[in-house]
């Protein structure tokens, strides 16, 4: 029997499974692709994530790594540079399968290629059906937004939005990343640089025509190539992270930042924390309900804030972006939250004194 098994390996899956090794666990990760497979995905990694890795990310892992970038509102544009790194980009298929080769170096044990079918939890264990039946004392369940077996746990009263994303080949980048606002409701276009490519984006609500907004873009730019596109939680933390033998990671949990539609730090450190409360209940009895504590005090309010920010942006998208675009410390102070992890609630409440009205400021200052 398995100390652990984690369903998923994406980066919340396989954080898991390594921390969960080193701690000195037997660990089970199974994974319905054979990597290397393709992600859709930005691949931008905030300063946020590379904090949560405890190991410098190998050369050949990273595109690129910027330091400046253009905001655009409409016909509006500024641009932030700062001396110091902003964002790494790293192509998903390279990275993921980095992440999972150092969980089986660690020693956890992994399955491609099994799509796991069936949970469920006895007195002693949880039974995984993939393919085979595995039995584990404990299981962390990362099979991303979409996965069936994390749809049939969380709550389904959830603000899903939709990302779609275009790798285009070039035979040299520039070192800004783009952001294009105005047009996706609760979302964005990007266009971020990778040396060999660029990937070209959009996300937002369904109901935003993120299809037509990414192929505008691509048209004004002469991109050409593919479009992928996959779902995205824009509700921040499901309410429910775990049970008595389970503890929901990353997309599976709507760890997922709803203004940048970042998930990858979140990933990150809740599948360390799960594994971090795996060994605790396994040798002294914690209740598994600590994953979900430490969840909610580590980033779970700060998701939060973020989706406030997110929703009062896109209400008055006029108003509040203009105010941007036209005084930079307010761009500087929100490049702060990914350069030196200044929180979102910390923000907001910088904000509220700054606001154009009483009434977004009173708004602010009552949810934080």
């Amino acid at each position: 029997m398995y100390d652990l098994i984690v369903i998923g390996g994406g980066p919340a899956g396989a954080s898991a499974a390594l921390e969960g090794a080193r701690l000195g666990l037997r660990v089970l990760l199974i994974e319905k692709e054979t990597f290397p497979r393709y992600k859709p995905c930005g691949g931008a990694l905030s300063e946020r994530a590379r904090s949560y890795l405890d190991f410098r990310i190998p050369d050949e892992v990273i595109d690129a790594e910027v330091s400046r970038i253009r905001i655009f509102f409409r016909d509006r544009c500024a641009e932030i540079s700062r001396s110091e790194r902003l964002s790494t980009l790293v192509t998903r298929s390279v990275f993921d399968e980095m992440l999972v080769r150092r969980a089986e170096e660690a020693g956890a044990e992994v399955l491609f290629g099994r799509r796991a079918t069936e949970i469920s939890e006895t007195g002693e264990c949880v039974r995984i059906r993939a393919g085979a039946t595995h039995e584990g004392r404990l299981l962390v369940l990362a099979d991303g937004h979409t996965g069936m077996l994390g749809r049939k746990i969380r709550s389904r009263d959830e603000t899903t939005g939709v990302c779609l994303v275009s790798e285009v080949a070039a035979e040299d980048t520039d070192d800004f990343m783009e952001m294009h606002f105005g047009k996706a409701d609760m979302g964005y276009a990007w266009v971020f640089p990778h040396g060999s490519y660029h990937s070209v984006g959009a996300g937002g609500l369904r109901s935003s025509n993120i299809r037509g907004i990414l192929e505008e873009l691509m048209r004004a730019r002469g991109f050409r190539g593919r479009i992928h596109g996959h779902t995205i939680p824009l509700s921040g933390p499901s309410r429910y992270l775990g049970g008595r033998r389970t503890m929901l990671c990353g997309d599976s949990a709507g760890m997922v930042d709803p203004f940048t539609g970042e998930g990858i730090a979140y990933a990150v450190r809740s599948g360390q924390i799960a594994a971090d409360v795996a060994a605790e209940h396994l040798s002294d009895g914690c209740d598994l309900v600590e994953y979900q504590r430490r969840c909610k005090s580590e980033f779970g309010d700060d998701l939060r804030a973020s989706l406030l920010l997110a929703r009062i942006m896109h209400r008055f998208p006029d108003l509040l972006f203009n105010m941007f675009m036209d005084d930079r410390s307010l761009l500087e102070r929100y490049i702060d939250i990914h350069a030196h992890g200044l929180s979102y609630r910390s923000f907001l409440r910088w904000l509220a004194p700054r606001a154009p009205a009483k009434l977004i400021a009173s708004m602010i200052s009552r949810m934080v």
